[in-house]
């Protein structure tokens, strides 16, 4: 497989596409004010957040033989959905290693605002880059047709310039590219491909051989059910698909804004999916077969990112205001079936499973609180949290056969 060092042309492209100043911001030590669709940042006192659309400026997904035929579509990583990088990394004793773990979710942010996840893919076991389920850049598609990388794409170290940073990782250490700032090679790599620079200052590196970049995080994070928490949420308009034997990526184009076509074969015939976003933000997906036939299929769209948010994959809680509009989601890979159920109590009850309340005065079997099962284990609801003083508790269930996974999401409302 080819990773794509970008011509002098190329580069100068993809920098105007993205804004290169907007690109470097965060390893710069002055921000400076250009911002474009696709790269924002803000900052608090604790974070850097980097905004995107997960939409890179380079053609994504060509050249995977391996697919699952996920497509790319636009993601809303921005506002309190944006990565959030630690302005101080804090050096913990029991790093995280992605061998063993980190197999859900991102651990990195490369520096166009595409997040880059463990190169081991979420069976613990595969290597996606050689596996060949990655693109000519080192990226694909999630399950909620998001696009990600696997490995950091070689030209970063170009586009970042001489000594800057590629990427972050989530633990808030800098990655570089091969090489140190005087083009030396790296001395002394743990197995995180980390170490400490002459002031004894911590950083990853690049490598073409395995992890290909930060091989874990040895700064501290929060890890829950295999992901680093909080994550930004992903927003899928169907169900996830399926391994096509046989197939290749040859193409991927936007002809036009919110309109996408990607062309793969499989043996000398060539298939198309065309598709785009509605003014109304449903999608409308066109299946062309090499004899010209073509199915239609139209989704409503992904759920809209709402004012509070729990991906119960990951568990937790949360407390919002009254009024506030929250949106759940819940999935299972494995899962064939699913359901969500919802109960309510005071919250001076502290959740008690055995003592809900019949209602908050708003009722819960009908209106926002009606709880939504689809299949695949995934659930979504949409709720307008009511009353102060009552506690939610989401019940997520997937069914795989005889078994049986359950996850809960407690929402408090002060």
């Amino acid at each position: 497989m080819t990773k794509h060092w970008l011509s002098k042309a190329a580069l100068l492209r993809t920098a105007a596409a993205l804004s290169l100043l907007g690109i470097l911001v965060v390893s710069s030590p002055r921000f400076g004010k250009a911002q474009t669709a696709s790269f924002r940042w803000h900052e608090d006192a604790d974070f850097f957040y980097i905004e995107s659309n997960g939409m890179a400026a380079h053609r994504m997904l060509a050249g995977i033989t391996q697919w699952q035929q996920q497509v790319a579509i636009p993601q809303d990583y921005t506002g309190d959905n944006a990565w959030r990088i630690p302005k101080k990394a804090v050096w913990s004793d029991k790093p995280v290693n992605v061998r063993n773990a980190l197999f859900s979710g991102a651990i990195a942010v490369a520096l166009n605002g595409i997040p880059i996840f463990n190169p081991i893919k979420v069976d613990g076991k595969t290597d996606t880059y050689a596996a060949g389920e990655l693109d000519d850049y080192g990226g694909h598609c999630g399950r909620a047709d998001d696009y990600h990388y696997h490995i950091v794409p070689p030209f970063m170290v170009e586009m970042a310039g001489k000594g800057n940073p590629v990427a972050y990782a989530l633990d808030g250490y800098k990655i570089y590219g091969p090489t140190e700032a005087d083009d030396s090679k790296p001395q002394g790599l743990d197995e995180f491909n980390g170490h400490k620079d002459a002031n004894g200052v911590y950083h990853y590196h690049m490598t073409r051989v395995f992890p290909y970049l930060n091989g874990g995080e040895h700064g501290a994070v929060k890890v829950q059910k295999d992901a680093i928490v909080p994550q930004p949420w992903t927003a899928s308009v169907r169900m996830w698909t399926k391994m096509l034997p046989g197939a290749t990526i040859t193409n991927f184009t936007i002809p036009r804004p919110n309109n996408y076509s990607l062309e793969y074969t499989i043996g000398p015939g060539h298939h198309f999916i065309n598709y785009s976003m509605n003014d109304n933000g449903s999608y409308t997906f066109n299946f062309i077969e090499p004899d010209g036939s073509k199915k239609t299929e139209t989704y409503p769209g992904a759920k809209t990112r709402l004012s509070a948010y729990i991906n119960t994959n990951n568990g937790g809680t949360a407390v919002v205001k009254p009024g506030d509009d929250v949106l759940y989601a819940w999935g299972s890979t494995s899962a064939t079936g699913g359901s969500a159920t919802v109960q309510v109590f005071k919250s001076t009850d502290s959740e008690k499973p055995t003592n809900p309340v019949a209602s908050d005065g708003c009722g819960i079997t009908s209106g926002a609180f009606a709880p939504v099962s689809t299949k695949f284990g995934a659930a979504h609801i949409a709720a307008k949290a009511c009353q102060s003083g009552y506690t939610y508790k989401y019940t997520f269930t997937a069914v795989n056969g005889d078994k049986k996974v359950s996850d809960d999401a407690i929402v408090t409302v002060n």
